[in-house]
């Protein structure tokens, strides 16, 4: 499990969209090239990936991909938030760069 501490999300972090491309950021640090199938009988794709390119619209906007393992029964739980389902992918932690200001 690649576990955190609340004290290790830089403090410039004050927004959701901020918060969410640190996150896959950091989980594509720690998942160090881990690679999974995502289409039967094709290649493989980064578990996680986060590129910055140029939209149609002509604006520089992050794209995130994440492909993590769920428990489906914790999934149907009647008493567990949905994203409670997430299986970790890694015990690894994010480099440290992505642990400060």
């Amino acid at each position: 499990m690649a576990a955190f501490q609340i004290s290790e999300v830089p403090s410039h972090i004050n927004t959701f969209e901020r918060l969410a491309v640190w996150a896959a950021m950091s989980l594509q640090s720690a998942a160090n090239g881990l690679q999974v199938n995502v289409v039967a009988g094709g290649g493989q794709a980064p578990a996680i990936q986060v590129q910055n390119a140029v939209t149609a619209d002509n604006q520089n906007r992050f794209i995130v991909a994440m492909y993590l393992p769920v428990d489906q029964d914790a999934l149907n739980s009647p008493t567990e938030k949905t994203w409670m389902a997430t299986k970790e992918i890694t015990s690894s932690s994010p480099g440290s760069n992505l642990l400060s200001n």
